[in-house]
């Protein structure tokens, strides 16, 4: 069985565009960062725009890191994205989102 690559295939330019959804996303909704045994959990203050937003950008992040899955669920006042992976790639999933804990961090 082949291994999964562990790699994003967006290119420099859209991972800007990218990085800079995700910032205004955490600015927006007092978001939070947990790291998990397999992976990360983002937690964000509940609204329609917030759970949209990220719904959409749950949805682009499966398509560039499929070495991940990216599961969204709403809890009481707040919208909660899961990313898990296995072996190897939960390292990766734990460096994922840096510049976004120093978002929120600095907020």
């Amino acid at each position: 069985m082949a291994e999964e690559t562990i790699a994003c295939t967006l290119t420099m330019g859209e991972q800007i565009t990218r990085r800079e959804r995700w910032r205004t996303l955490g600015q927006r909704s007092s978001g939070g960062v947990i790291e998990t045994a397999t992976g990360l959990r983002l937690v964000f203050r509940a609204s329609p725009s917030v759970e949209r937003e990220l719904r959409e950008l749950a949805e682009l992040e499966r398509e560039c890191c499929s070495f991940a899955t990216w599961t969204v669920r709403s809890a009481e006042e707040h919208v909660l994205l899961d990313v898990d992976a296995n072996g190897e790639a939960i390292a990766a999933v734990h460096e994922m989102f840096v510049n976004f804990r120093a978002t929120l961090a600095a907020g």
